[in-house]
């Protein structure tokens, strides 16, 4: 259950990043990072998800 609740809590951290990224730039904006640049993408997620850690 545990694996669940993370795997659950990662997802929604992901689709709120997702949102803010579609609101600041324009929609669809996270889409075409994704197919251009996932390196970026997924670098911009994990800064995103650091600044909600609990462990700084």
């Amino acid at each position: 259950m545990k694996a669940l609740a993370q795997m659950t809590l990662q997802q929604s951290i992901e689709d709120i990043f997702i949102q803010e990224l579609d609101q600041i730039y324009y929609p669809g904006y996270t889409e075409d990072l994704i197919a251009s640049d996932p390196g970026k993408f997924d670098w911009e997620l994990k800064e995103f998800q650091g600044q909600f850690s609990i462990r700084h």
